[in-house]
């Protein structure tokens, strides 16, 4: 701990990151693409040597003057490395695209100066108690917004039961956007005993953006035996 009693200094905070930990993916990724770079180059040097085995070869007169016998031994090798090598390549670019989705997906998030958001906000309980989540903000503009207090509508199931929205908690309750700011703000839903089992619905708000929302979905399960 730093006399102002942060963490930034401790060997293990880099960990909470968001930006360290892109780039040790971006790392990753580009290790994986170089040793798969090398596999191709490989496939590609044995696709060479078959063609060149192949033109080198002289062939034989089949009997009665019908013509050179062909031996499409090597061509066959040919096609499978060919066939091999763009099966890899297809495999390699889905395997990136959806590496590269998936932090995407995981975050929930606010932009106030883009006036959108991203996500769903997904919670889920399978007793009574209090269930957990954290949504993003991010104020990428030149502009100071104040403090923003995030609000959550009652939460509806298809039948009618409700979970209220004095259920929902935040932390902290109010947060600082300065300019060009990120902050996380934990969303807490209290499932009390006498919830049913069931899907219940809201929207999540922010007090003054009235363009910027998200929809929230509690799914409580029955309780195990």
């Amino acid at each position: 701990m730093t006399d102002d009693g942060s963490i930034a200094d401790l060997p293990w905070a880099s960990v909470f990151d968001p930006a360290t930990n892109a780039r040790v993916l971006g790392s990753v990724q580009a290790r994986g693409f170089r040793a798969a770079t090398e596999v191709v180059n490989r496939l590609v040097q044995l696709a060479d040597q078959g063609l060149a085995d192949a033109s080198t070869t002289t062939p034989a007169a089949k009997p009665g003057g019908l013509g050179p016998q062909h031996d499409e031994g090597p061509q066959l090798d040919v096609d499978r490395v060919l066939a091999g090598w763009q099966k890899l390549v297809g495999q390699l670019a889905q395997s990136l695209a959806a590496t590269v989705r998936a932090p995407e997906n995981d975050r929930i998030t606010m932009d106030f100066a883009d006036f959108s958001a991203s996500g769903q906000v997904v919670l889920a309980a399978d007793q009574p108690g209090a269930v957990s989540t954290e949504v993003w903000l991010h104020n990428g503009g030149s502009i100071d917004m104040g403090k923003i207090r995030l609000r959550c509508s009652d939460l509806l199931a298809h039948d009618g039961a409700v979970v209220c929205a004095s259920s929902v908690r935040f932390e902290p309750d109010a947060v600082p956007m300065f300019a060009r700011s990120s902050r996380g703000i934990t969303m807490q839903i209290d499932v009390r005993d006498e919830v049913r089992p069931g899907h219940y619905r809201g929207t999540l708000l922010a007090d003054g953006h009235e363009d910027v929302w998200l929809p929230v979905l509690l799914v409580v399960g029955a309780p195990s035996s």
